[in-house]
């Protein structure tokens, strides 16, 4: 990795995002955020240009832009919300991958890291759209992974979390659950490690943590 790397978040404008930026760079001079929507491909295209005319590099990508949706059956589900979870879920991935892949192509060093989930392996009733839009990144990092295996030091892998233990999600279960559900942390240390250079030994990878749900 290089010895100083600036991080760019990406986020919706949102005032809890811009409370985390402004408080994360407080410590981090190189960390900033940028407003951008990860499903518009004019949104997506204007954010690389930027960075084009900037630092002229992306090193590392992790999309963990997402979405689940409330449990239906798949009759139940409305065009509109399947249509939200594909754009949220999988056509963000797509769009980031696609402005990363040349940038990484261009000066031969690079990882991605991609979030599916646990449903998109193992499928669940009632996560149709969910399921379907997560599997599609699984897929999706795979290709990728075979159209970069020339470049040896590109790699492209995804991890796949249970219920992760976020407050938000805490309103799901019981202190039990908690004790078998992923934690923030957990995922953050296999990020780190597939974006290192032992991290090169994995690629179209699909890292199951699933905890012990």
């Amino acid at each position: 990795l290089r010895e100083k790397s600036a991080v760019i978040a990406t986020h919706t404008g949102n005032t809890q995002s811009l409370e985390y930026i402004a408080e994360v760079q407080k410590k981090y001079s190189d960390f900033s955020g940028e407003k951008l929507d990860a499903t518009s491909e004019a949104d997506v295209a204007a954010f690389y240009k930027r960075l084009q005319s900037g630092v002229d590099r992306v090193d590392i990508l992790c999309n963990l832009v997402g979405g689940v949706s409330a449990k239906k059956f798949i009759e139940e589900i409305e065009l509109d919300e399947w249509n939200k979870m594909i754009a949220l879920n999988l056509t963000s991935c797509f769009l980031m991958m696609r402005g990363a892949v040349s940038f990484m192509k261009r000066h031969k060093w690079g990882r991605i890291v991609n979030i599916a989930a646990m449903p998109a392996v193992i499928p669940e009733a009632k996560r149709g759209g969910y399921g379907v839009s997560k599997s599609g990144v699984i897929t999706l990092t795979k290709t990728v992974s075979e159209e970069v295996k020339e470049y040896n030091t590109i790699t492209v892998n995804a991890i796949a979390p249970s219920i992760i233990l976020t407050q938000e999600n805490k309103s799901w279960g019981s202190e039990e659950d908690f004790k078998k559900w992923v934690t923030p942390e957990q995922i953050t240390d296999m990020i780190v490690h597939l974006c290192s250079e032992n991290g090169a030994a994995f690629n179209g990878q699909i890292i199951q943590m699933y905890g012990k749900v």
